[in-house]
């Protein structure tokens, strides 16, 4: 018997969200929509007492506690539950945003059923869900310039060089091979630029980067 995945809707526009239940529940008979909720607040308090659904299709703007505070809170207290932005902001800040506060996937409201089906099972089997044009977003988005990004918060060239390499997947021991310095050198840069940028993971640096403009993206798939 095959596995139901279970899906919580968040949104407060209920025409909405009795069209994309009734679409969920079109696309697979192992898409079992157990929650609705119109809006953050609401959705907690059903998870408090409900059993805890393996995604959650959450809109960015509603009442009471918008996808934002949402998101952050659901970060915090139920991380193991995959969250999937379904919205019309599609800017730049909204995505970086949303990425920061955890979540898995970002989609239109416009997006094409097959494309909803896609992203439901990549979160499933992947643990994330990220459509070209969020990575298309992410790249317009390079535009600071570097020398501008590194005054800003007053970083030293070998700190520009650290931090492009931090947003790879080597180790801080071959960063600093690659750097030809010491490990404890690195550990100086990396406490140095996570106090200057006021950051506390390599998350955040690789965000940093990423909006900075200090990273291609291009490169780094």
């Amino acid at each position: 018997m095959q596995k139901k995945i279970q899906i919580a809707v968040v949104d407060d526009h209920k025409l909405f969200r009795s069209g994309l239940i009734n679409l969920i529940h079109s696309l697979d008979p192992s898409f079992v929509v157990s929650t609705e909720a119109n809006n953050g607040r609401e959705l907690l308090d059903l998870l408090s007492v409900n059993t805890l659904p393996d995604i959650i299709l959450l809109d960015a703007n509603m009442p009471v506690m918008d996808g934002y505070e949402t998101a952050a809170a659901l970060q915090q207290r139920y991380p193991e539950i995959k969250v999937l932005v379904v919205t019309m902001n599609d800017d730049e800040q909204s995505l970086i945003r949303m990425l920061k506060l955890g979540v898995k996937g970002y989609i239109g409201k416009d997006v094409d059923p097959n494309e909803l089906r896609h992203a439901l099972c990549e979160l499933m089997n992947k643990g994330f869900h990220y459509t070209d044009q969020l990575t298309n977003q992410l790249i317009q988005s390079l535009t600071a310039p570097e020398k501008m990004a590194g005054a800003e918060h007053n970083l030293t060239e070998q700190e520009l060089i650290f931090i492009r390499l931090a947003c790879s997947e080597d180790t801080y021991a071959q960063i600093a091979d690659a750097m030809h310095l010491s490990p404890k050198t690195i550990d100086g840069y990396r406490a140095s630029v996570f106090e200057k940028l006021n950051i506390k993971s390599r998350v955040g640096l690789a965000i940093y980067a990423i909006k900075a403009g200090l990273v291609d993206l291009n490169q780094q798939t």
